[in-house]
């Protein structure tokens, strides 16, 4: 699955840390009852307990990808995210996008977590 995305961001609370990509404006007033117009991904990692296996919560527009899964990063760049979901049929996801540096150095803080600090690419 390809994405691309003009909106990135990411955040944390606690234990909690979600990584999005989507190309609707976030402050935008143009969805209807908070539906995403286009393709989007939502990463979500959440260490509320010691034994997480390390799984991740992925929502997007394609049903055949949302889940609990283990993730693999592939690569994290400025300008590129390409992940596999480590399931029985295993997909790779690649969205584009562009951040500047302190976007970026944001969002890969916030990667590392939800990676459980894998190698990064990029």
């Amino acid at each position: 699955m390809d994405i691309t995305a003009r909106y990135v961001s990411a955040s944390e609370a606690g234990d909690y840390f979600q990584i999005s990509f989507s190309s609707d404006d976030p402050d935008g007033d143009d969805r209807q009852d908070n539906e995403p117009l286009g393709p989007y991904l939502i990463l979500q990692r959440q260490f509320d307990d010691e034994d997480d296996d390390q799984l991740c919560y992925v929502e997007t527009h394609d049903e055949d990808y949302c889940g609990h899964f283990r993730l693999r990063l592939i690569e994290f760049s400025e300008t590129r995210l390409t992940l596999e979901i480590l399931r029985r049929h295993r997909g790779v996801v690649t969205v584009n996008y562009r951040l500047l540096k302190p976007d970026f150095e944001a969002t890969e803080r916030v990667i590392k977590v939800v990676f459980a600090d894998q190698a990064l690419e990029g």
